[in-house]
């Protein structure tokens, strides 16, 4: 077995290019690493008693409130969501290789647009209202009717410090219930009941230029790829306050992880003396605006795009090679499998127990034991989470996926169906 980063890597890196098709097991995993950051991420956030995690590395008043902006910078959540919409461009991309090469003969590209949007709706909603219709339920018995908490006794608290995150862990989204705001919800409309639900919103808004974005970047015209980038960073910097627009790039960045990002990848590998060596540069660089920044300015998701679409490249590159095989063992691809339902459970989840300890411990006792109790919620919430997940995954996700292909596969055929007839019509008719 070659060194890690040893020239025998690098040299399997350019004469064993990973195949353009099929589906790509350590992304899976890196989607469940991406996940559990951002569940460490909320704890974190929600439970630290560190009125500087709003503020830069810089700007930190201890050795103890850097090392916590530290750890929050290297396992932001936000940065795993441009994560998420890079992995969602690469795999997706991979999807529509594959039908395009099994498209027959005569077949357009726009035929497959339908298809694939239902497919789409139905991977991303059915899990998504099952765990809205559960969060509200959740709510009825844990957040409707109880006396709100007085967060200005945790000083240095987020909720303490944000009216926001009070009204949250106080559930002003459930007192009362308004069944407009739940319609509102379920159709991702909205995002009051379930606030991480704001990237999938984004994940919908960019579905239907997915199969354009794929065509533009199957051409691998450098140019042309440049000005389609630029045209959709352009977009992001001026619609700014715009959600459904604002990501658009991450997607196409992640339509092209297959031709110049593997290019890419493999001379990293070459400079950097290895793949593994790179990922560690690309994740720090990543990471680090998150750190020393204060606002996710567009720089900063600029700056973070660019590293997931580094550390992307990097891991599909690695197919079928030694560095980070650790990806493809069991339990890291069913924690990456579970990623979807784990993303949506997880928030609610860990509101309720950081709700609870927050009304049943005092101010001191929380911070006495700020680290034990962040990790042990954290590790229980998580474990919860994965738990609800599997049955998400099992029972809904899973179901849901099969019944887009036959809907997708039912409309496919009718319109092969309406085309072959069209001709027979047209030439009776003349």
């Amino acid at each position: 077995m070659p060194a890690i980063g040893s020239d025998t890597s690098v040299v399997a890196a350019e004469h064993s290019p990973p195949v353009k098709a099929g589906f790509l097991n350590r992304i899976e995993s890196v989607r469940g690493l991406a996940a559990l950051c951002v569940a460490v991420t909320h704890t974190l956030g929600y439970l630290a008693i560190n009125p500087g995690l709003g503020r830069g590395l810089l700007e930190q008043v201890s050795v103890r409130d850097v090392v916590l902006k530290i750890v929050n910078g290297f396992v932001n959540g936000e940065t795993a969501v441009i994560v998420f919409f890079v992995i969602s461009g690469v795999v997706i991309g991979r999807s529509l290789d594959g039908r395009r090469n099994g498209r027959q003969r005569g077949q357009s590209a726009a035929g497959d647009f339908v298809p694939f949007m239902i497919r789409r709706v139905l991977r991303l909603y059915p899990a998504h209202i099952v765990a809205t219709l559960g969060i509200l339920g959740l709510a009825l018995v844990f957040f409707v009717g109880r006396a709100p908490i007085d967060f200005a006794a945790f000083p240095g608290s987020y909720p303490a410090m944000s009216a926001d995150a009070a009204a949250w862990l106080n559930g002003r989204a459930f007192n009362p219930i308004k069944w407009q705001s739940v319609a509102a919800n379920l159709v991702m409309a909205s995002w009051t009941m379930n606030l991480v639900v704001w990237s999938l919103y984004a994940e919908v808004c960019a579905a239907p230029f997915l199969p354009v974005f794929h065509r533009l970047a199957r051409k691998a015209n450098g140019w042309l790829d440049l000005a389609v980038l630029s045209a959709l960073i352009a977009v992001t910097l001026f619609a700014w306050g715009h959600l459904w627009s604002r990501y658009l790039f991450a997607f196409y960045l992640g339509m092209l992880v297959e031709t110049h990002g593997l290019a890419w990848a493999r001379w990293l590998e070459r400079r950097l003396g290895g793949s593994r060596p790179a990922v560690a540069l690309a994740y720090v660089l990543m990471m680090l605006p998150n750190a020393f920044s204060a606002h996710r300015s567009p720089a900063v998701i600029l700056a973070e795009a660019a590293g997931a679409f580094t550390i992307i490249s990097l891991i599909v590159a690695s197919e079928g090679r030694q560095p980070f095989r650790s990806l493809e063992r069991p339990l890291m691809r069913w924690n990456g499998r579970l990623s979807y339902s784990f993303y949506l459970w997880h928030f609610f989840i860990m509101t309720i127990a950081v709700r609870a300890l927050y009304a049943r411990l005092p101010a001191d006792a929380m911070r006495q034991f700020e680290i034990p109790i962040i990790v042990a919620t954290a590790v229980v919430t998580i474990a919860v989470a994965l738990g609800i997940a599997q049955l998400s995954y099992t029972w809904i996700e899973m179901p849901s996926v099969a019944l887009g292909r036959r809907l997708a596969g039912q409309w496919s055929r009718l319109a092969k169906g309406w085309r072959q007839s069209k001709p027979a019509s047209e030439a009776r008719a003349a």
